[in-house]
């Protein structure tokens, strides 16, 4: 096939048309959305998420259609490279995120936990008072007895 002057849209497109297969069944065989398919068809690659999908879309329909998944790629990065400062994908590169952490689930934090921190110093507040009856009791308990054996 000549690729010559041709986008990495039209190679896949020509490509699939060869083999005279719909976008339809692409997205049966590939698992590739339609819509997907077809935005890679146009040349649309800021329609994805991020670069990390839309390598692996490039990859999995090129190397469906026998063509060189890599290569089709390396494509498309030098286009991102050259055109970096005009109009096309604008995703943040992934050594430029931070790691998110996982942590509980909010109502945890904003209801349950509070309510731990109610309950436990309810806790602490009623043994307190318990340990003050308490000797009183055994005191009283002690005279009485003494008077008794007196």
């Amino acid at each position: 096939m000549n690729t010559e002057g041709k986008t990495v849209g039209e190679m896949l497109r020509t490509a699939r048309e060869a083999r005279k297969l719909s976008v339809e069944q692409v997205n049966r065989e590939t698992k590739i959305s339609v819509q997907a398919v077809r935005a890679l068809e146009q040349d649309d690659f800021g329609s994805f998420p991020s670069e990390t999908y839309l390598k692996g879309f490039v990859r999995t329909y090129a190397e469906f259609l026998g063509l060189d998944g890599n290569r089709l790629w390396s494509m498309i990065g030098s286009r991102s490279a050259a055109q970096a400062a005009g109009p096309g994908p604008a995703w943040e590169t992934e050594s430029g995120l931070r790691e998110e952490r996982l942590g509980p689930p909010r109502w945890i934090r904003h209801i349950l936990l509070p309510a731990l921190v109610v309950a436990v110093i309810v806790l602490v507040v009623l043994l307190v008072r318990e340990r003050r009856r308490t000797p009183s009791l055994g005191s009283a308990t002690s005279t009485s007895a003494t008077i008794a054996l007196r």
